[in-house]
């Protein structure tokens, strides 16, 4: 079963550019923590040495000054840019040496009473522990590490011991080099048994997030139907996009859509549709899906970026949206789940300011009756925010117009930056769909627009399904509007936003407590005391 948290890429191999990224994060991570210890013991020391007089306070701070230099720098390995592995490889053993090797220099100036060997190995011990739990390594490396330290004591215990004992009742001096090697050997065992316990369970946690040929990275994103993951294929490396429908959701009714979504969008070819590579079960019985990865950022996460988007932005974008609906619509099916979160833009080929329609979810055969049983009469299926009239009164009657209702909602909210109608609840919005009109954007805004655009937006929103454009080939023919949106604009757009559009995405995929309107919803109508007064075709 995949976990139920979000997978990330602390499980994967040094041998993937993720695994290489990840050693020299820890790396640094290590550091920090390392450096965040010796530094606070860096001010206790001398303090509390002066107050009790410690006969060996002054050692002590040398040391540990030498230990906030190493890990200082080790702290910084992220600044440094990407490192090879067999950099970091060397970096990792090369501090755990001279880390290790500052406090076993330090044990060689404690006087034999204190037993300085066992302070070494301790203090050794330590910090190979914590390198295990931290780093990721193998038990070889980890040996590594703790060889030359160790050796280092054992060796310096024989000098220590030669020439004296710390009492007169003493061993002899074989007997302290025993003892250092019997525990050096215990360490070297710990911390590698550690290491190789912790890298079995990277290793169990990877094979764990293996769907067929795909490998789990990063979650990135939810939609109506299921929960999309980064991932890798075993054997092409190019980043690919999953989409699984969790155990949880996992109804009869919820696997006949997720099934229906494959099938009918792997149908679609057009540029501005996603492009499905695959479908599978898990052993365990989890559909899921490889869609084409798309690096970019959706409508929604663009207005809260940089606000509303210029006038020939919003044209440009929905001509394309309507190009995918038109291959949609003509093949007989209805997104029904048309909405800012469910369009993204990204570059294709160097062309900036693609749009490409997602998540088909909620999509409706129209030419099959077999869809009847997932679109009952008296269910509302579909976002709040961006439903069309008949979708809340008639969903099991609805057509492709209702589509074109929720882009037309979709543009007021590019050009405004908010949605056509506000509200609290589920059932406010929908009533406002039903009886309210929308404001113009213009009005909204405060600023007069382009009175072409702005009517055909208005259009898209009227009540009835007849009074919008009849297909969204028109309506793509309608936006044909003399505002140009050209390649440099997009290029320079997302130039302008580079750093806002990154640290975007190293969110995605975290839970959001957005309100239910703004998300995929199903609403029984029989549950409700009052029911939804639907708008009249005639006059009054």
């Amino acid at each position: 079963m995949l976990p139920s948290t979000s997978p990330t890429i602390h499980s994967l191999p040094r041998d993937t550019e993720e695994g290489r990224a990840l050693l020299q994060e820890r790396l640094a991570r290590y550091g920090r923590g390392w450096l965040y210890i010796a530094a606070f013991f860096l001010v206790v020391v001398p303090i509390t040495g002066a107050l009790v007089q410690l006969p060996d306070w002054f050692q002590v701070t040398v040391s540990l000054v030498g230990s906030v230099l190493v890990t200082g720098t080790l702290s910084q390995l992220q600044r440094f840019g990407p490192l090879s592995v067999r950099a970091l490889i060397a970096i990792d053993l090369g501090f755990a040496w001279l880390n290790t090797g500052i406090f076993v220099a330090y044990g060689l100036g404690m006087p034999l009473w204190a037993r300085p060997e066992v302070v070494q190995l301790l203090i050794v011990t330590y910090l190979l522990a914590a390198r295990a739990f931290v780093v990721p390594s193998t038990w070889r490396r980890t040996a590594v590490a703790g060889l030359a330290p160790v050796l280092a004591i054992i060796i310096g215990t024989y000098f220590l011991y030669k020439d004296g004992r710390p009492h007169v009742e003493s061993p002899p001096m074989l007997a302290y080099v025993q003892v250092a090697i019997v525990l050096g050997i215990v360490t070297i065992v710990i911390t590698s048994w550690t290491s190789n316990t912790i890298w079995g369970l990277r290793e169990r946690a990877r094979e764990a997030m293996q769907l067929g040929q795909y490998t789990l990275l990063e979650k990135i994103g939810a939609g109506g139907m299921g929960v999309v993951y980064k991932a890798r294929h075993a054997t092409l490396r190019r980043p690919t996009a999953i989409k699984l429908l969790p155990a949880a959701r996992a109804g009869v009714q919820n696997l006949t859509r997720f099934e229906r979504e494959v099938q009918l969008t792997s149908q679609l070819t057009h540029p501005n549709t996603i492009a499905i590579y695959d479908y599978g079960r898990s052993a365990d019985g989890i559909l899921y899906y490889a869609m084409e990865y798309l690096d970019g950022l959706d409508l929604e996460s663009i207005v809260s970026l940089a606000g509303p988007l210029p006038e020939a932005r919003v044209a440009h974008v929905l001509r394309q949206v309507c190009a995918a609906l038109s291959e949609a619509h003509g093949a007989g099916l209805m997104h029904r789940d048309i909405k800012p979160q469910n369009i993204l833009l990204c570059t294709r080929g160097g062309v900036h300011d693609v749009a490409k329609v997602l998540d088909f979810g909620l999509v409706k055969d129209l030419a099959s009756p077999a869809t009847a049983s997932l679109s009952q009469a008296s269910t509302i299926i579909g976002t709040p925010l961006y439903m069309s009239p008949e979708a809340i009164v008639r969903p099991s009657e609805l057509d492709a117009r209702g589509d074109l209702y929720a882009l037309g909602a979709v543009g007021y909210y590019l050009l405004t930056g908010t949605p056509p109608f506000r509200a609290t609840n589920v059932v406010e919005i929908c009533s406002m769909h039903l009886h309210a009109q929308p404001e113009p954007p213009s009005k909204r805004l405060g600023r007069a627009i382009d009175p072409s655009l702005e009517a055909i937006l208005l259009r898209c929103l009227e009540k009835k399904p007849e009074d919008r454009f009849p297909s969204a080939k028109e309506l793509g023919r309608a936006l044909d509007l003399p505002l140009p949106w050209s390649a440099e604009q997009g290029e320079t757009w997302w130039s302008d936003h580079r750093e806002q559009v990154e640290h975007h995405k190293t969110q995605r995929g975290q839970e959001t407590d957005s309100s239910p309107i703004a998300n995929t919803v199903a609403v029984d109508l029989r549950e409700r005391q009052q029911p939804f007064e639907p708008w009249h075709s005639g006059e009054g």
